[in-house]
């Protein structure tokens, strides 16, 4: 068996190092968004076997808990918060000042899968609270902020739906891991459709995290 998610967060991993050489004014935003990206790789647990139960190889530090998890969470986290900047030759964000603990939002919302008001696939929990808490935040922001989001979420899920084409059609363990009969069934050249609203609604989340803290702890200084 290959290891097929180490080599995904492979990839990540070298387009990070890229970013973090070439772009120092973003040095910053990039770390801290894949710092706190990484722990997200342990909710891995949640998504077995429900969504999917890997059939390629993976390195194990836990019982359903994988290295590659973690480090994928790291390396994407740090890729989709600047990718559109780096890419457009753009500098750090300046949005509009808000509370950052909107931010707050997604997870309440998803605090709702431990209570179980619906008996749906966790990946459900993971989208509507991604994608409503980052609304909320876009809400706050507004239109003329929220347009660059959308276009960095846009183009993460481009680039995210090219490398798992590859990887779909490379390793035939891929396809083999998901578990379909629990999923909605749309697919996008075979892949299911939830693969591209998590990278999407991710991306959406991700993009503005920096500025809207990095604002908060800058007025916070100057008291």
């Amino acid at each position: 068996m290959t290891y097929v998610y180490l080599i995904g967060t492979g990839i990540y991993a070298v387009i990070w190092i890229i970013f973090y050489l070439n772009r120092k004014d973003l040095r910053r935003k990039i770390l801290f968004s894949s710092f706190f990206a990484a722990p997200l790789g342990i909710a891995e647990k949640l998504f077995i076997p429900e969504y999917w139960t890997p059939k390629f190889q993976t390195i194990n530090i836990a019982n359903e808990l994988f290295l590659e998890s973690i480090l994928f969470c790291f390396f994407l986290g740090g890729v989709v918060s600047v990718s559109y900047q780096v890419l457009f030759k753009e500098k750090e964000f300046k949005f509009k000042k808000i509370n950052p603990y909107l931010t707050a939002s997604t997870l309440i919302i998803f605090s709702l899968y431990f209570l179980r008001p619906l008996n749906i696939n966790p990946m459900y929990y993971v989208l509507t609270s991604m994608f409503l808490g980052s609304f909320i935040v876009m809400y706050a922001l507004g239109k003329k902020d929220s347009t660059k989001i959308i276009y960095s979420a846009i183009l993460n899920t481009i680039l995210y739906g090219i490398f798992y084409f590859l990887a779909w059609y490379a390793f035939p363990e891929l396809p083999a891991s998901y578990n379909f009969d629990k999923l909605s069934g749309i697919l996008l050249g075979g892949i299911p459709i939830e693969e591209f609203l998590w990278i999407m609604s991710y991306s959406l989340f991700w993009t503005p995290l920096y500025e809207i803290w990095n604002d908060y702890f800058k007025k916070k200084t100057k008291k």
